[in-house]
């Protein structure tokens, strides 16, 4: 019997080598998880493999025959079977060791946060071909570290050993997959971001995992066992955190951007009245309606009510052919790459004239570039769709699946070779995953309350931005949230919704509002709602100047001088 006290052991052994079919006692600590065990052994194998710009967890630990745990089994779980990926930017434009880290998550649920580093704000896009790479201008690396973490396992790289096809996933279990990957890329991955500032961020279904991780982490600094105390705040973009509001709202959001007439909006008033409401703001939409997964809302058409609402939530158009086809969020994810719908859920204003999932499909690029000699600028203007990047909203999420499913590019990546075995596909996002997910938490008020409860440091900060035209999750469903959230946390308004402006020039470039106060520790609470104008859900991708400059007024910004976000930069 050997008998080993292990609290401080994830950090110091690379090897763990553990004699076959010996019995062993011991105590293990994970951030402020502790569990026993008595384990016995049998084809023992360990390994621990980190870069210092490309991470991926690919802890291949013993398997057990013979295990007794006194507390999470989940825990331990996750740390034998589950692989996920990790891409790390250091900033360019100022030390990666004074630089702010932002921990970044992309939702769906099932999507993976390489979109947003080849999409929205990582320094390089994908061309057409899908072979080739251009510039960012407007990263977001410029001025931050940022950690993109596939999450959760069975998302793009990030897999489980056990099962090849991982489909399932909750909210509880996914907060405890990604605070465990952010603990271990401090304990473990990468030490030197030990002191750097971080913040964790989100966008979409992310208003869900960013929230539920960042409970997790100031619960666990409070009670001292996090490795890096320095959390200031938590940022969510196009955040879905709370369905009744998000769902309701799309009613209006829908009447007032001339999808209802003037007649059928009175009607509507009218037939969907509900008991006790002020006004049309305040009425419940989902009395019609049904959902089988807790956060997609199908109205029920049997209703008079329903039969009037069901337009504004954009829930039927035409394909191609020009066929109705029925809308749901899983059907976006899966044509998202080819724009196949004609009304562009993610951007209301944005139309693809052009089906870019063709074979022989133009490419846009080139085809502008052959042209510009005898055509000149005329030949510049966008016959493909309505955006002013050479459509590229309408193939780049085509284009970043070639890409790295190419051989040399996964190679680059030094994407596990057990991963690689299997013969996959990198996908943006895992259908199979969002079709069974059913959600658990509707509403994130709790959450947020739990992260300003137990904050213990001088001052926390939330950004709540969202684009103006994005259906998917509108700009009043988050607005309408941080509202009662503010007034359930005593948080006053100090900055009224005002318009705030781009670059030198002082361009509009949408609205904001804050709210601030204080917990019972005596930290400083504030939250910013921003909204950016002529933005969809993708807010890096479709304003990217105006986006830049209100992160890094954001991350710059001190608790006692919050941020400017007109300040250009």
């Amino acid at each position: 019997m050997v008998d080993q006290n292990t609290e401080n052991e994830t950090k110091n052994d690379k090897n763990w080598i553990f004699k076959e079919n010996e019995l062993y006692k011991t105590t293990r600590k994970f951030g402020y998880w502790r569990f026993k065990a008595t384990i016995r052994i049998s084809k023992c194998k360990s390994k621990w493999n980190a870069s210092n710009v490309l991470f991926r967890s690919r802890n291949r630990f013993c398997r057990f025959t013979e295990i007794y745990l006194t507390l999470l089994f989940l825990l331990l779980f996750f740390l034998l079977f589950f692989n996920k990926f990790f891409l790390l930017l250091e900033s360019r434009d100022i030390s990666s060791d004074t630089a702010p880290l932002i921990i970044w998550f992309n939702g769906g649920p099932g999507c993976s946060s390489l979109g947003a580093f080849f999409e929205e704000f990582g320094p390089l896009y994908v061309n057409f071909d899908g072979k080739s790479l251009f510039e960012n201008v407007n990263s977001w690396y410029h001025r931050a570290n940022i950690l993109f973490l596939e999450s959760p396992i069975g998302v793009g790289f990030s897999y489980d050993q056990e099962d090849r096809n991982v489909s399932r996933g909750d909210d509880d279990m996914i907060a405890e997959q990604n605070f465990r990957a952010v603990l271990d890329f401090f304990e473990n991955k990468n030490q030197s971001y030990l002191k750097n500032e971080f913040f964790i961020a989100a966008e979409s279904y992310g208003g869900v995992y960013g929230p539920m991780l960042s409970a997790l982490v100031a619960e666990s600094i409070a009670k001292r066992e996090f490795p890096n105390e320095k959390f200031k705040g938590l940022i969510i973009g196009n955040g879905f955190m709370n369905v009744k509001l998000s769902t309701n709202t799309m009613i209006l959001w829908g009447a007032y951007h001339a999808r209802a007439s003037p007649d059928e909006w009175d009607a509507i008033k009218e037939k969907c009245r509900t008991s006790g409401a002020k006004d049309v703001d305040s009425y419940d939409f989902m009395q019609f309606m049904t959902t089988t997964n807790k956060m997609d809302y199908q109205v029920d058409n049997k209703s008079e009510c329903g039969q009037l609402i069901e337009p504004l939530l954009g829930q039927y158009t035409e394909n191609w052919e020009g066929v109705a086809v029925k809308i749901n969020k899983s059907i976006l994810i899966y044509f998202e790459s080819s724009r196949f719908f004609s009304y562009d859920f993610f951007n209301y204003y944005h139309d693809c004239y052009t089906n870019f999932s063709l074979p022989n499909a133009t490419d846009p690029v080139k085809e502008t570039m052959k042209l510009v000699p005898r055509k000149g600028i005329s030949a510049l203007w966008n016959k493909y769709s309505t955006d002013d990047k050479t459509s590229y909203s309408c193939w780049n999420d085509m284009a970043l699946h070639k890409y790295l499913n190419l051989e040399d590019v996964k190679k680059s990546l030094k994407i596990d070779s057990e991963w690689l075995e299997r013969k996959e596909k990198w996908k943006v996002c895992n259908v199979a995953m969002y079709d069974q997910y059913v959600m658990t938490h509707q509403d994130m008020t709790p959450f947020f309350t739990k992260i300003f409860n137990n904050y213990t440091g001088p001052a926390f900060r939330v950004l709540i931005y969202n684009g103006d035209v994005d259906t998917a999750c509108n700009y009043l469903a988050d607005g309408y949230f941080v509202r009662d959230l503010a007034k359930k946390n005593r948080l006053q308004k100090t900055q009224k919704y005002q318009p705030w402006y781009y670059s030198d020039n002082k361009v509009l470039a949408g609205y904001y509002m804050r709210y601030e106060g204080a917990n019972q520790r005596g930290a400083k609470i504030s939250i910013d709602v921003v909204t950016v104008k002529g933005a969809g859900h993708f807010v890096p991708l479709d304003r990217p100047g105006p986006t830049y400059q209100m992160i890094n007024n954001f991350l710059s910004a001190q608790p006692e001088k919050l941020a400017n976000y007109t300040q250009p930069v």
